[in-house]
């Protein structure tokens, strides 16, 4: 509505018949107030059905007493401006005593004021929704920043009081929390050790600095139990009693204690306080956990290094997922053989990752070089490939991809690694086929081997993309159908390559052998080709076989 109407309203409120039809005809709601009164002197059927009503229960009678709520109301508010300002006004709200928005165009002629609107409800709601949908993005990234941060953070740190303030810095700024802890768990001397607290409450550290593991407290309780632990205020002065001079201490209102657990075994325990009531939402306990997951690998990771000439041997075999997802039908087993003694060690990785959505995703990588940086490096790589791929659904190719983008900004000098993605996948035409499928990407890495049931084995050779830090290019998913009773095998370079022969020849004969992971027990199987292999080039070797049994 635009313009002032002419002829088409007189003074006292009559309207043209001709502009009275053509209001009638028209979508939008229509209505004509009293400048003085707010008196309806017009509305059209679509104006009263707003508030499901009709024209003739309007039309003569004051806005106040036919639409009571629209008093005082933002409504109201724009009718009053139209009034002083004579020209066009317009603006989106909501109706008031409804639950309908409208976006209303009104102008003043002569003594009446006329307003046209529409029903923007729908409008209103979808932009509500994609509001909502940008802020879940929008913390959806955050979250995952915050992660790839922490993950950076962590695989830089060497000691285990590194560690401890990493964590505890991510607790503050990621939770909030008054202030957090990261204990460490002495097997030898029964203790639950805290190396590092951050700025605990005067008088509240020497509460917490060392903690008997069969004492009471949330904490102990927690690594006893094998989970996390969330108290409110009540829960502790009810549960715990005997500490109730700790939680004075330490102005505890709220307390979320994390086991930190690698392999099976209790390594340490993530503490956070916080000084107010409160309760972490499921999204918040998911974060924490994450947190606390890659502050295990880093803390195990620091123990190891501390120990003598074992210590970087052993770190990188704790970096390698020991507890591999078994998920309906498949049978994943893993091997690894250092090449190596002493500290030195090797970027050689395998990973099996049991995805959100219930699909297992297959990892073998292999970071260039032989001492401990090679290591960090492979630690990166893992603990950021694991990050992107629970975060996002994405195909081998688009994985890879974006784990490029991680390498790129890790370190200033480049990371090369290859590195192999495959998902296994079934829909339900397959499932009734008993057959499924092995989607995978290649950076640079050795092709898979499939070996059926009846020992036929073959090479899945592929053209494969260039290396993790090259930085060039976009790489390209595969597909192979797999039917029951075959398995797959992933491997690193050290179990084909020999100083005197090409790559080529390795895989060839990694074929041949391969026909006896058919049948039988596949770890005895593993270990018979790691004894065939020799490990002649003297280098690492990383295995990862996944067998598809019959689905029931």
């Amino acid at each position: 509505m635009a313009g002032p109407y002419p002829g088409g309203m007189s003074s006292a409120g009559a309207v043209d018949p001709l502009l009275l039809r053509a209001w009638q005809e028209v979508s939008e709601g229509i209505i004509v107030l009293d400048a003085e009164e707010w008196r309806v002197l017009h509305v059209n059927a679509a104006g009263a059905a707003v508030y499901g009503l009709v024209p003739d229960d309007l039309v003569g009678k004051l806005l106040s007493d036919v639409f009571p709520a629209a008093v005082g109301s933002d409504f109201h508010t724009q009718l009053r401006r139209t009034r002083a300002e004579g020209g066009l006004v317009t603006w989106t709200g909501p109706v008031a005593g409804t639950d309908r928005w409208i976006a209303v165009r009104a102008q003043r002629v002569d003594g009446q004021v006329l307003c046209s609107f529409r029903d923007v409800t729908a409008e209103h709601h979808l932009e509500l929704e994609r509001d909502e949908l940008t802020r879940s993005l929008h913390r959806s990234l955050d979250h995952t920043t915050r992660l790839l941060r922490l993950s950076e953070a962590l695989t830089a740190t060497r000691t285990v009081t590194d560690v401890a303030r990493a964590a505890v810095e991510a607790a503050r700024e990621g939770f909030g929390a008054a202030y957090a802890a990261l204990s460490v768990v002495d097997h030898e001397r029964q203790l639950l050790r805290t190396p590092f607290t951050g700025d605990y409450a005067p008088g509240a550290q020497e509460e917490w600095q060392d903690l008997p593991l069969d004492g009471p407290g949330p904490g102990t309780l927690a690594l006893r139990e094998g989970r996390p632990r969330f108290d409110d205020a009540t829960s502790l002065r009810t549960g715990f009693p005997e500490l109730a001079h700790r939680w004075e201490t330490a102005h505890v209102r709220y307390l979320a204690t994390v086991p930190l657990v690698a392999a099976g075994r209790n390594v340490g325990l993530l503490t956070m306080v916080w000084h107010e009531d409160l309760e972490l939402s499921e999204n918040q306990r998911a974060t924490l956990r994450s947190l606390a997951s890659y502050t295990t690998q880093a803390l195990q990771r620091a123990l190891l290094l501390a120990e003598r000439t074992t210590a970087a041997r052993t770190l990188q075999t704790s970096m390698l997922t020991t507890d591999l997802p078994q998920v309906g039908d498949l049978e994943l087993v893993a091997r690894y053989v250092p090449a190596h003694a002493g500290d030195q060690v090797g970027g050689d990785w395998y990973d099996g990752i049991l995805l959100p959505d219930g699909t297992t995703l297959l990892v073998i990588g292999d970071v260039t070089g032989h001492d401990i940086t090679a290591a960090a490096e492979m630690g990166q790589l893992r603990i950021a490939l694991r990050a992107l791929a629970v975060d996002r659904d994405d195909p081998p190719a688009e994985l890879l991809d974006r784990l490029e983008a991680v390498v790129s900004s890790l370190r200033a000098d480049a990371i090369l690694a290859s590195c192999l993605v495959a998902r296994v996948e079934q829909n339900l035409q397959a499932r009734a086929e008993g057959v499924r499928t092995v989607r995978w990407a290649n950076a640079g890495h050795p092709p898979p081997v499939l070996v059926l049931a009846d020992g036929t084995a073959r090479v899945l050779a592929a053209p494969p993309d260039l290396l993790l830090g090259v930085g060039t290019g976009r790489r390209t998913d595969h597909v192979v159908d797999v039917p029951a009773g075959a398995t797959l095998l992933l491997y690193t370079d050290g179990l084909v390559e020999r100083r005197d022969d090409d790559l080529d020849s390795g895989i060839e004969r990694l074929r041949a052998k391969a026909s006896g992971l058919a049948s039988g027990d596949l770890a005895a199987g593993l270990d018979e080709l790691l004894a065939q292999a020799g490990g002649a080039a003297g280098d690492d070797v990383a295995l990862l076989a996944v067998r598809f049994h019959a689905q029931g």
